[in-house]
């Protein structure tokens, strides 16, 4: 993606603004959660998730070099669909006992 388009991408997603309810969140902490979060659902399907720090904006990328900067958490899902090698369930039962107990799926 060019400058100019990551610049004009759209940044306002519900999901942007949603904290842990601490009123002493410190700035980004909830941005990095999700980020933490989205890199443990999509680890299983060979996906990274990485945050640049800058604007609404995170790197969707496979293991053989294919990205997609995107901004908010529906572009997530669809670039993870276009990169995955096989079709991303998050509601898989395997995924969400792997996620609930803390390891890999």
């Amino acid at each position: 993606m060019c400058v100019l388009c990551y610049d004009l991408a759209p940044a306002e997603h519900w999901s942007n603004e949603v904290s842990d309810g601490d009123s002493n969140d410190l700035p980004g902490r909830s941005r990095y959660r999700r980020t933490r979060i989205l890199s443990a659902v999509l680890a299983p399907y060979g996906l990274t998730v990485s945050d640049p720090g800058s604007g609404p904006y995170c790197v969707i990328a496979d293991r053989k070099g294919s990205a997609e900067v995107v901004a908010g958490l529906p572009a997530v899902w669809q670039a993870a669909g276009r990169l995955s090698p096989s079709e991303i369930d998050v509601l898989d039962p395997e995924l969400l006992h792997a996620l609930t107990m803390g390891g890999p799926a």
